[in-house]
């Protein structure tokens, strides 16, 4: 459940918020990679509460940000 109440977060607060978010948790978002990660954030599914974040996902996720800040993001996302 706390994914979902990340993402939820994440398409509530503008471009600028989640820069600002983000950099208090240690991932350094550019403007322009939130503006190429909300159209993603929005095919997110309940069911991968259950599945997970399908590996397809997570390819389109990295080549937006990075394999560095990936990690960083799934690992705040797990303790979230």
């Amino acid at each position: 459940m706390k994914q979902i109440e990340f993402i939820e977060q994440f398409l509530s607060k503008s471009d600028k918020e989640i820069v600002k978010f983000s950099r208090e948790y240690g991932i350094d978002l550019t403007l322009e990679e939130v503006k190429r990660l909300r159209p993603l954030s929005e095919r997110a599914s309940i069911t991968w509460l259950i599945t997970g974040i399908p590996n397809s996902f997570l390819k389109e996720v990295e080549s937006i940000i990075g394999k560095k800040k990936l990690k960083k993001l799934l690992k705040y996302m797990e303790n979230y």
